[in-house]
């Protein structure tokens, strides 16, 4: 197996870094990706998830309405006609649901929901 090397790097004053032989590269490459994928996964599953089944756990029935009609892309006046209420309502629900999902848009607030399962998408 060959060996990485280290090499002066230019304009690095006189620091080094590491070469390696161009197959090594996408292994390194690979295994540093994947060992991201890893952490990310790891801290959503730890300290993330509590938090984020928090955000939506408080959400009431006509919330998650409100949500999982804008998350089929009708807009806040189509999304009234389905629930056979105002497009006000709507609008007070979903600024509801934002705050206490701590979102910033109606789409933050969506992705939030399908991720922790608060709404489910009907394809």
């Amino acid at each position: 197996m060959r060996r990485a090397s280290f090499v002066a790097a230019p304009g690095n004053r006189g620091g080094t870094r590491l070469a390696w032989p161009p197959f090594m590269e996408v292994r390194v490459i690979e295994t540093a990706r994947e060992a991201l994928v890893n952490l990310e996964e790891y801290l959503a599953e730890s300290a993330g998830a509590r938090r984020f089944s928090r955000r939506s756990a408080d959400l009431t029935d006509k919330e998650r309405e409100v949500l999982a009609e804008l998350a089929a892309g009708l807009t806040t006046e189509e999304a009234a006609q389905a629930l056979h209420v105002s497009p006000h309502t709507v609008r007070s629900r979903l600024k509801n649901a934002l705050r206490k999902m701590g979102a910033r848009t109606r789409e933050q607030a969506v992705a939030i929901a399908i991720r922790e399962g608060a709404i489910e998408l009907d394809f």
